[in-house]
């Protein structure tokens, strides 16, 4: 089986009638044009190279070779395995936190700016796992449905910020329901679901902790990841374009620090997996390894056609025919049989 990777390109075949059109009527005038200069039994004597049967040679090399460049330029691909092929597995959904607490800097550039950076090797390194990623503060919502298109997840990813939700705060409860609703309603048997939250763990309530025992029933597990310092840190904000830090209603400065407590609860309820992120690392690798030496579950089945591109082979031909036209002369060559090859005239 053949396609076409640029199918519109052939197209441009449409050019090859009408030249050859072109060319027929330039030759049949400049034909009467001769016959009316010079008398016909006198062209051979007068203009003894001349040869039309050359010029219509030429030409159908040049158009021969023009036609093989508009199949290269449509890149053939020939289909070389048909078959089902069942791909295999994992869905994640990715809790991350977006309130203001995540500018901190405990981790460079910043709480945020590092998960991101760590969610987009991540999806790097997928290989048939389908992600989606819920963003919270104050409230949640699902920011990516699950998708194996990890180039558009990638895209998603980028344009996170803390300006994604006006009201501040860590609600986590809330994270971990839409993520789970995210899932779907039907429950598939021995299908590997995963959680996975980032935050810094600030404002959880005992209420999350409950919901990740309901959670753990429906067979999904929640990774947690704790994201920046159990010292605690300042948040810098922008006021009025100055660089200051986040301060409370009695003007102090707010200090963000990191709750792990909750977040290692939250994960023990699940049978998942607790790490503390540093600069080196944000622990999403060893996250992902756990993924991984689950038993992975197929979800979906599709017919599948590997398809190996030969666009060489009319390429490598129209070359050949070019080169042949650039050694071929219009006018008649005594090394040359013209009538064996072009005929008498």
């Amino acid at each position: 089986m053949l396609k076409f990777e640029f199918p519109n390109l052939l197209w441009l075949l449409c050019f090859v009638p009408l030249m050859t059109v072109f060319f027929i009527i330039a030759q049949r005038q400049k034909r009467k044009k001769l016959n009316k200069a010079i008398e016909k039994h006198l062209q051979n004597s007068i203009i003894p190279l001349m040869s039309f049967g050359k010029q219509r040679f030429k030409f159908i090399l040049v158009m021969t070779a023009f036609i093989f460049l508009v199949l290269a330029a449509a890149n053939p691909q020939k289909a070389s395995t048909i078959g089902n092929k069942e791909r295999k597995g994992a869905d994640i959904m990715i809790c991350l936190d977006v309130s203001n607490s995540m500018l901190a800097q405990d981790l460079s550039p910043n709480r945020l700016e590092r998960a991101k950076m760590a969610i987009n090797q991540l999806i790097s390194q997928l290989n048939g796992d389908r992600i989606g990623i819920v963003t919270f503060a104050g409230s949640a919502f699902t920011f990516l449905p699950l998708t194996s298109d990890y180039s558009t997840a990638k895209m998603f990813c980028d344009v996170i910020d803390t300006k994604l939700i006006d009201n501040q705060g860590t609600d986590i409860m809330q994270a971990l329901q839409t993520a789970a609703r995210g899932f779907g309603e039907k429950k598939t048997k021995n299908r590997s679901r995963t959680i996975i939250l980032i935050s810094d763990g600030e404002d959880l309530e005992k209420q999350s902790e409950d919901l990740a025992s309901e959670i753990a029933k429906e067979d999904i597990v929640i990774n947690c990841i704790g994201i920046g310092s159990s010292e605690g840190t300042k948040i810098p904000v922008k006021e009025n374009g100055t660089e200051t830090f986040k301060k409370d209603k009695d003007g102090n400065i707010v200090i963000t620090k990191l709750d792990e407590g909750t977040l290692k609860n939250i994960a023990a309820k699940t049978g998942g997996k607790y790490i503390k992120a540093t600069n080196s690392t944000l622990g999403l690798d060893a996250i992902l390894k756990l993924i991984d030496s689950l038993d992975k579950n197929a979800v979906g089945g599709m017919n599948f056609k590997d398809y190996q591109t030969v666009f060489y082979i009319p390429a490598i031909i129209a070359l050949i025919l070019l080169l042949i036209d650039t050694f071929i002369f219009n006018a008649k060559n005594r090394y040359i049989n013209r009538r064996l090859f072009f005929g008498k005239d």
